[in-house]
């Protein structure tokens, strides 16, 4: 009989260590690795557990019993130390409960304790509307993690209007902090519905007050989210007046209309009757006087009621918009006259839009506007500010501080150097400190308190120079150029750095040649790199969201204008594309704001 593998490769390593000799070359290559391979059973642990679970429910091998509501259970320790930190700490330490055979368990249910017991041995959890809060609250008891988080997960699907308040009242009494998140989230997408509901009258003054502190709450205005605090006060007004005044800081009354203030919310009886509360109510009536100094007057209660950023451009006389959720576009209220290519820039959540071409011309005319405007997306209305005091285009505006900077560009027959700045306490514009140069196309941004320009058409030619304006001494520094010529490019700052995109020259017949090249520069070094990533773009408009750099539109390699809003993550060096319109981008004035839910 010829011997097995393993006899065979047994005599060879006898023969080996007595004679002393070398191996064979002539052993069979399938016997060696058989010596060395690891095998591994199939559903072995699953048959062990099967096993025990067997074993459980024929009480066999069985060494310890838990109790609860006088119903016994038969396990074995070994399991429930393995699944259970409670009996972990229980049964491996000099605690009694580990000499004993039995322990009885205060403060949960048989039905609960039951279902544990089962899921220990199975992994399996067996929950329904009826028996969820008797096994969460055994599992917390017993410290089953894994129980919890499934009774977290059945509850979180379950959230309803009819359940909502209930289910955040077990978040809360179990510290299920997933589930708070997401009952809170599903109230905060769903108040008016909630406020319809019987759960609403159950909401607690903290939980009430926490939801209208949010951002993200959704209703249609902030009256009616005022009539609905006034009901859910109604429901006891005894106990509940009490928190009037904590509950209507969160609402944000400057955001209603003049005539809501007026003739509705101020005859209500308990504004009149709490001091806190007519405090509030001055505040948002003298909001309402000062329109132009609006800006200046922001605080938690006259910040849009959202946390939605939205893409704004500006497209002759329509602000388009863009909503990075849910992907559709839409538009705002018309300006007050058509805007062709302003230059613009964002304070406090305002869209300020100065010069581009003249309102009243076509397309094809070059003559320049001085008029600004400012768009407020609380209420979606215009208002016309002081008008520059020079008309100009293809400029530069930059917002720092509570001022904004206009900087050179060009009218119908000259190019400019001259620098305006507009006080938004005031209303007023003033010059400063010109640039050395006149010069359009350029590109500029604000980096740690100080305004930087780049590049642009000078009389020479492109230009490759950097600047760097300090506000409180109204001075220009030059600093290190950009490593190429270039204008028509997109300029931003993003953790301190700053990036140039895009852009091009002029050949000698004027005739564009793009830059590709992305550059980064180091305020702190003063120092220019060149990134890896290309982009052939030029013409285009620029904003920063979540320290990505978005390209509007702008005129690609085709020479044709983009109909894609595009990104640059400096992170991570790379181009992406964000969306693609059905329609070109025309214009490059765009920014980023949060607007209203409903808008």
């Amino acid at each position: 009989m010829p011997l097995s593998p393993r006899k065979v490769a047994r005599q060879l390593l006898h023969h080996q260590h007595s004679s002393g000799a070398e191996m064979p070359n002539n052993i069979p290559e399938n016997i060696l690795p058989l010596m060395e391979m690891s095998l591994k059973a199939q559903n072995h642990f699953e048959k062990i557990v099967m096993g025990l679970d067997d074993l459980r429910r024929k009480s066999l091998l069985c060494d310890y019993t838990l109790k609860a509501d006088d119903e016994s259970f038969a396990v074995h320790k070994i399991v429930m130390v393995a699944c259970s930190d409670y009996f972990q700490a229980m049964l491996t330490s000099n605690m009694k409960e580990c000499k004993e055979k039995t322990v009885e368990l205060k403060g949960i249910t048989a039905n609960g304790l039951r279902i544990i017991v089962d899921f220990a041995y199975t992994g399996e959890l067996k929950l329904n509307t009826q028996n969820v809060e008797d096994v969460l609250s055994a599992a917390t008891h017993l410290q089953v993690s894994d129980a919890m988080n499934l009774c977290s997960k059945y509850l979180e699907a379950s959230i309803s209007v009819q359940n909502c308040v209930d289910i955040l009242n077990i978040a809360e009494l179990y510290s299920l902090e997933p589930l708070h998140l997401a009952s809170t989230r599903f109230m905060l997408h769903n108040f008016e519905e909630l406020a319809e509901s019987e759960q609403y009258s159950i909401l607690n003054s903290v939980q009430l007050s926490q939801l209208l502190a949010k951002n993200s709450l959704r209703v249609t205005s902030e009256f009616m989210l005022f009539n609905l605090v006034l009901k859910w006060i109604r429901y006891d007004p005894a106990e509940r007046e009490q928190f009037v005044s904590k509950l209507i800081q969160n609402i944000k009354l400057p955001l209603m209309s003049g005539e809501e203030l007026v003739e509705k919310v101020s005859k209500v009886s308990i504004m009149k009757q709490h001091p806190e509360c007519s405090s509030l109510l001055t505040e948002a009536k003298d909001y309402h006087i000062v329109v132009s100094k609006q800006p200046l007057l922001q605080n938690k209660r006259t910040q849009v009621r959202s946390d939605t950023p939205v893409l704004v451009m500006c497209h002759a006389s329509n602000l388009e918009t863009f909503n990075f959720k849910s992907n559709k576009r839409g538009y705002l209220k018309e300006a007050i006259v058509p805007l062709y290519n302003p230059s613009v820039a964002v304070v406090d959540n305002f869209l300020y839009t100065c010069g581009g071409k003249y309102e009243g011309a076509g397309s094809s005319t070059d003559i320049a506007t001085a008029r600004c405007f400012r768009y407020d997306p609380r209420f979606d209305t215009w208002f016309e500010l002081a008008s520059m005091n020079e008309p100009r285009k293809d400029f530069v505006l930059l917002a720092l501080g509570t001022k904004l900077y206009a900087i050179a560009g060009q009218d119908e027959n000259k190019v400019m150097h001259t620098v305006e700045c507009y006080d938004i306490m005031s209303n007023e514009w003033g010059m400063r400190q010109p640039l050395s140069r006149h010069v359009y196309g350029h590109a500029g941004c604000v980096c740690s308190g100080k305004i930087y320009v780049s590049g642009g058409q000078v009389f020479a030619g492109t230009w490759k120079k950097l600047f760097a304006y300090g506000p409180e001494e109204d001075t220009w520094e030059e600093r290190a150029p950009m490593l190429q010529n270039r204008l028509n490019h997109v300029m931003m700052e993003v953790q301190e750095k700053i990036y140039v995109i895009g852009g091009n020259i002029e050949d000698a017949y004027g005739f564009p040649i793009p830059i590709t090249e992305i550059e980064k520069y180091c305020p702190i070094a003063n120092q220019w790199t060149v990134c890896k990533a290309k982009f052939n773009i030029r013409e285009a408009g620029s904003c920063v969201l979540n320290n990505d750099i978005l390209i509007v539109g702008g005129i690609g390699g085709e020479h044709y204008l983009s109909e894609y809003v595009q990104k640059y993550d400096p992170e991570k060096d790379k181009i992406e594309i964000v969306e693609h319109f059905a329609t070109r981008i025309n214009g490059k004035a765009c920014a980023v704001l949060t607007l209203p839910h409903y808008m």
